[in-house]
């Protein structure tokens, strides 16, 4: 079925006319009669007749006006929607991240996302441990706290670095260990240590360090979270390692935070899986567009890699 059938028969049912009907197409008139008259031999019997000056619809044109009002209606919003997702007007932005960039990373990037495209529905899960216990399938981007703990992605999935940033250990207010002026790893040792749950970047990033160091902490206090961490530093329960990111959102910890090792800490890189730019919706391509002027633009916390394209495949 040729859906401009249809439709042709449609308009000059409307305009009265094949002269009207050919105007408001653009179209010539022999062409609209050609696309009536073939309308009608499927059909099998006449849908128009002369009535004075017009046209007057049979009773198989009666019959047929209304399934043609109906596919017009049905065009009109398929093009609207796409109208409105290539305007970016409309869409879906779904995204699943680790508890430490959905509080720290994300929300300030979102919102100013979201107030410039403010019919763009976004969709956060943040908090994710076990990347297998979420359908990787019902999300659009991931932000990670490693580059390579996420299985199971499509083909088309890149992980990329995105954001450097530090990690900070941080000492309970009046900790026996701030009143020196030189701190190493080793002078942690004989303290409590606070540490994130096993599948956190952070963990990951800090037991490194120590093992390059030769050292082996204890293991005194696991918790879940970069604001468990803070709490239990706060309340005197020990020492632990937080983001930089976090140290500037969290002012009411009652912390005091050192670079370990000196002098230069401990770095450590977020990472994001997005799809290849083929399989990228308009919506997906918008944000990611943000993302990369984002830092420029906005006082944001974090600051990105000097090559945000060099691809690590999962």
């Amino acid at each position: 079925m040729d859906t401009e059938l249809l439709l042709t028969f449609l308009t000059v049912a409307k305009s009265g006319g094949i002269s009207a009907a050919a105007r408001v197409l653009h179209r010539s008139q022999p062409a609209v009669t050609e696309r009536l008259q073939k309308l009608s031999q499927m059909v099998g019997e006449p849908l128009t007749m002369r009535h004075g000056r017009g046209i007057q619809l049979t009773p198989a044109g009666e019959a047929l006006l209304t399934t043609a009002q109906r596919m017009r209606e049905v065009i009109d919003e398929f093009e609207d929607i796409i109208l409105r997702r290539q305007r970016l007007q409309s869409g879906v932005l779904r995204i699943a991240a680790t508890n430490t960039v959905a509080n720290y990373f994300l929300p300030e990037r979102l919102v100013a996302f979201q107030q410039q495209f403010p019919d763009v529905e976004i969709q956060l899960r943040g908090g994710v441990i076990d990347w297998e216990s979420i359908a990787l399938s019902d999300w659009d981007l991931f932000f990670l706290e490693g580059g390579l703990d996420l299985e199971g992605l499509p083909s088309y999935y890149a992980v990329t670095p995105w954001l450097d940033d530090e990690i900070m250990t941080i000492f309970p207010e009046g900790h026996a260990l701030l009143q020196r002026d030189v701190l190493n790893l080793e002078d942690l040792m004989a303290y409590p240590l606070i540490w994130r749950e096993p599948g956190s970047g952070i963990r990951r990033s800090v037991e490194k360090v120590f093992r390059d160091a030769g050292l082996n902490p204890r293991q005194s206090i696991e918790v879940t979270g970069v604001e468990a961490v803070g709490a239990a530093v706060d309340a005197g329960l020990g020492i632990g390692f937080v983001t930089a990111a976090a140290l500037l959102c969290r002012k009411d910890w009652r912390v005091q935070a050192r670079r370990l090792p000196a002098p230069q800490g401990i770095q450590w890189t977020l990472y994001m899986a997005r799809p290849q730019p083929a399989y990228q919706s308009h919506t997906i391509r918008a944000f990611l567009e943000f993302l990369e002027t984002a830092a420029v633009g906005l006082p944001l916390i974090g600051r990105y890699v000097i090559n945000p394209d060099a691809e690590i495949h999962s």
